[in-house]
């Protein structure tokens, strides 16, 4: 009988030597919160309840502003080609809900866990949908995915940038003119990096925030913008313009400033 209440007892610590095991490796790690907050220049971008001055004597009223991320990963070294640590495979980042300036400051955030403590060099992610997920259409994912919209069958890919609004092209207030600008297809596939120390603690949540500012990606500059009068739509036909969009995104999203 003792000898078998002493292998009852060495089985029981055991068992809790291992729940103990698996709770550390549960919780193991840190977690980081990637943020994404819009802008419309200096101004909280905001959707339907604030209007933009424009280029041209113009004005804009926003609807929808939104991209996908992809193939994010945290560099461990100061080469973006070097070896890096996957965080995410695919988000969509929407402001559609953004509709008042407590959202506007939040922002929108992906909550990161169970990363290897450490200090990163950076950060590197896709504008866009990368290619092998922009092979796969959406009945290949069970709602609620970041794919599982978004996507045009007859190009056979995501829609990567959705911008969506109204234009007051004659200070009537009215805002009378629909603007629709849709961007896809892997050409238009960016990469950005952010080489900056990334600290990343045991059991301790860090932040990075990225500030996108939406009159950038539309207007480059002041002679080299978006002309509403002369195009009010684009569902990536005009190559020309999905380029500018795709690449002025590239420009627009910039690190927090302090």
């Amino acid at each position: 009988m003792n000898r078998i209440n002493f292998l009852l007892s060495l089985l029981l610590a055991f068992s809790l030597l291992t729940c103990d095991k698996n709770d550390d490796n549960n919780d193991r790690g840190g977690e980081l919160t990637l943020n994404f907050r819009g802008f419309f220049d200096q101004n909280k971008l905001k959707m339907f309840n604030a209007d933009y001055p424009y280029e041209d004597n113009t004005k804009l009223r926003l609807q929808l502003f939104q991209f996908y991320i992809s193939d994010v990963a945290l560099l461990k070294t100061d080469d973006p080609k070097g070896d890096s640590l996957q965080l995410i495979d695919v988000e969509l980042v929407s402001f559609k809900n953004i509709q008042s300036d407590d959202a506007a400051q939040k922002g929108i955030s992906f909550s990161l866990k169970n990363i290897p403590p450490g200090t990163y060099k950076g950060l590197k992610l896709g504008l866009g949908v990368s290619a092998d997920l922009n092979a796969v259409g959406p009945s290949s994912y069970t709602p609620p995915h970041p794919l599982d919209d978004n996507y045009w069958s007859w190009a056979k890919g995501y829609v990567f940038t959705k911008i969506e609004g109204n234009a007051d092209l004659d200070n009537s207030g009215k805002f009378a003119t629909k603007l629709t600008f849709h961007v896809g297809e892997n050409e238009f596939f960016r990469k950005k990096v952010f080489l900056t120390d990334i600290v990343i603690k045991d059991k301790s949540s860090s932040n990075f925030t990225l500030d996108v500012d939406l009159h950038r990606v539309l207007a480059k500059s002041a002679s080299d913008y978006l002309d509403f009068r002369k195009v009010t739509q684009d569902h990536t036909v005009d190559k020309s313009i999905a380029k500018f969009i795709a690449d002025n995104l590239q420009e627009a999203l910039k690190i927090q400033e302090k």
